[in-house]
């Protein structure tokens, strides 16, 4: 199950309400919110666990695409940093459903509040970063104390290795 996780303006954005959830898997867990990146409107979702981050554009008010968007993108990602097919599939087989919840960690904030802040600093200095793949290579090469001062695509690598590299090899 994916878990999409709000912040209180993007709900408004959405025009939605979100779900009560007890509990979620970090890995399938993404915190969003969205500001203004070039002239557009930009959600940015950032990995629960390893802190990866994706700027999407595409996403209206009132939108109910939310996840399709958002996994579009995400596999495009995938494939830009060369994650094997299996793999990808492995997750994407984990967020067919979702549930569109509350934010409920300040820490996932904080690193969200310091990505777009990044990408806000670096709008007017930087043209090759109006380009959506450079700037998603760029932001997850970035390292945070939260994830022991790693970077969150290898985080992210890792983990899709350890849960998902045996499926993977017996498909082989």
């Amino acid at each position: 199950m994916l878990y999409i996780k709000a912040t209180k303006d993007t709900l408004k954005d959405l025009n939605a309400k979100p779900h009560t959830v007890e509990s979620t898997d970090p890995f399938f867990s993404w915190h969003v919110n969205f500001f203004t990146l070039y002239g557009k409107k930009h959600y940015v979702f950032i990995n629960d666990l390893s802190r990866m981050s994706l700027s999407v554009t595409g996403i209206r008010s009132n939108s109910t695409k939310v996840q399709e968007i958002f996994l579009t993108h995400l596999c495009h990602y995938f494939a830009l940093e060369h994650i094997p097919e299996a793999l990808m599939n492995a997750y994407l087989d984990n967020c067919k459903e979702y549930v569109l919840t509350k934010t409920d960690s300040r820490s996932v904030l904080g690193t969200l509040n310091e990505v777009m802040l990044t990408m806000k600093t670096l709008e007017s200095g930087n043209e090759e970063l109006k380009d959506q793949d450079t700037r998603h290579k760029w932001n997850n090469r970035l390292i945070y104390k939260p994830i022991d001062y790693e970077r969150p695509i290898d985080v992210f690598k890792k983990e899709l290795k350890e849960r998902f590299g045996k499926a993977r090899q017996t498909n082989s």
